[in-house]
């Protein structure tokens, strides 16, 4: 997602600039124009204590120093560096037993949170680790969206990384070239997220770069047009993935026409017209205030992280944080049957609406998930791939007709989607719908080993996911996002432990009393109707009642 360049026009960046902002000219030749400062510009200085959400956050001021120190900073690469003449390693003659580096004892990681004095906030966690992730995630995304905005989260993304008033989108596309940078710009529902991962001595360079892609993206009308075929390509990209395509129709149907229904993706059609510059300008104004942003860095220094941030934000007029409308999300619940001629199998989807991330029910939620498990009928198996879990064991095991069965479970602030997705041959669509039905009838029984297993499982999978720094750094971002705070590894676990059977039967029967979503994709002809599904569902959910 990283194209074109071009001279700087005042007008075409006063909205987002602001009129009296003074914008760096200066990190080095190599990267031209990339911070803002003046004479005297800034320098962190962590000072106080500010509280959000019940997190407890430094607060890092703004300051002013010299721009010629600034500079010497500036980590150096040769831009435009073509190979030169063999160096000698200066490690050739070192005998194979001796280290060559000295051993140095690792800490900890802490994760530890500031906020500029402008309210973008900032978390990181250092593991100490060679290669770093950055990610600067924003409060909004589609469900945010006016009938009139419609698809401009998803047109967000299509334009990132491209002229900003610092660099043209040559010489982003050369920057991240040169320093082996990897990133991009993803729109989901409740955030968007810019994210870098590189070597962790370019951070004062990739976060310079990330930060001038949302405050000062140009928007040229040459550079918008060009991405207007971005639009036909991600549809296309969505329909070849089946599953993420499912779930695209469930979310859509659930919430009908509202919020979180609202699509991921601009309208092939209706969105060209008001694909423009100005257009995804006024949307940025109207969302990318600093106190609706954070910055996460996973293998940074928490204080050179703010340092260069607060730099990159030193003469930035700040975005006002305007009110917008924040409507709870409106479960509809509903069905769509929708036709592919082209596919042979079955894709069914049968959802519930939960309480959302927020929700005392999040984690007996997640259990439930994870007791249920399910996967793809050609597993290799192996160790933590849930082969012992309720789905694979009653069904995939069972019914060789069955391609695949999964228990899902999405989480947004205020709301979610669980239930199960199933597939199988067309004409075995009524089978796959009674396989289903089936196994939500069993969701007030648990044995107590299934239960162990399951607490167990997700425990691993998240101390696994959380080793991955990419995931950590999503992680983060999206929790505060979600809740305004972070839960640890550690914290998660032991709530996780804290989960009894009776808690499990609880949350199984709050969910089957909610009108269900119900998705078929692919060979509908034999699909069963609606009705059947949500009578069969109201009558177990009148059974367990009494």
């Amino acid at each position: 997602m990283l194209s074109r360049l071009l001279p700087v026009s005042p007008s075409s960046t006063t909205l987002l600039l602001g009129s009296g902002s003074k914008l760096a000219r200066c990190l080095g030749p190599a990267l031209s124009r990339c911070f803002s400062a003046q004479p005297g510009a800034a320098v962190a200085k962590t000072e106080g204590k500010s509280t959000i959400q019940g997190t407890s956050y430094n607060v890092v001021k703004f300051q002013q120093e010299d721009v010629s120190e600034v500079v010497k900073e500036v980590p150096h690469f040769q831009f435009y560096y073509i190979g030169g003449e063999h160096k000698d390693n200066k490690y050739r003659d070192v005998p194979l037993d001796i280290p060559v580096l000295t051993e140095t004892p690792i800490k900890k990681p802490e994760m530890k949170f500031s906020v500029l004095e402008n309210g973008m906030r900032i978390v990181s966690v250092d593991k100490q680790g060679l290669t770093s992730n950055l990610g600067l995630f924003v409060h909004a995304g589609s469900r945010f969206e006016t009938p009139a905005e419609e698809g401009l989260s998803h047109m967000v993304e299509c334009v990132a990384f491209r002229s900003t008033a610092h660099l043209s989108h040559l010489r982003t596309i050369k920057t991240i070239e040169v320093l082996g940078m990897n990133g991009g710009c993803q729109a989901g529902r409740e955030h968007i997220m810019y994210n870098l991962e590189l070597l962790r001595e370019y951070m004062p360079v990739a976060s310079t770069l990330v930060v001038g892609n949302v405050l000062f993206p140009r928007l040229l009308p040459w550079e918008v047009n060009a991405c207007h075929k971005e639009i036909k390509k991600a549809h296309e990209r969505l329909k070849a993935d089946t599953d993420q395509y499912v779930s695209e129709l469930l979310h859509q149907t659930a919430y009908h026409n509202n919020t979180l229904g609202n699509a991921l993706l601009a309208n092939e059609g209706r969105a060209l017209e008001h694909f423009t510059g100005d257009n995804i300008r006024e949307f940025m104004m109207k969302h990318f205030s600093a106190e609706r942003s954070v910055f996460v860095g996973i293998n940074v220094d928490h204080d050179e992280l703010c340092k260069w941030l607060m730099r990159s934000f030193a003469e930035y007029v700040a975005i006002p944080n305007l009110p917008r409308d924040e409507a709870k999300p409106v479960y509809t619940g509903g069905y769509k049957l929708e036709e592919n001629a082209d596919m042979p199998v079955c894709n069914i989807a049968i959802g519930f609406e939960t309480e959302g991330w927020n929700s005392a029910d999040l984690v007996p939620v997640t259990v439930l998930q994870t007791l249920l498990g399910g996967g793809g009928s050609f597993s290799t198996g192996g160790p933590g791939k849930g082969m012992h879990s309720r789905l694979y064991l009653n069904v995939l095991n069972q019914n060789p007709n069955v391609e695949s069965c999964m228990a899902f479970n999405t989480q947004y602030s205020d709301s979610g989607l669980f239930g199960m997705y199933i597939t199988g041959f067309g004409q075995e669509a009524p089978r796959l719908v009674d396989i289903a039905l089936n196994e939500l009838r069993k969701l007030d029984s648990f044995t107590p080993d299934e239960v162990s297993r399951a607490k167990n499982t997700l425990k691993g999978n998240i101390f696994m996911n959380a080793e991955n720094s990419k995931v950590l750094m999503e992680d983060i971002g999206r929790q505060i996002i979600m809740s305004g705070k972070v839960v640890t590894p550690e914290e998660f676990a032991a709530r996780v432990d804290a989960v009894t059977e009776a808690d499990l039967k609880k949350v199984a029967a709050k969910l089957l009393r909610k009108n269900p979503t119900y998705v078929v994709y692919g060979d509908t002809k034999s699909a069963p109707h609606y009705e059947y599904v949500r009578t069969a569902l109201a009558s177990l959910s009148a059974a367990k009642g009494k």
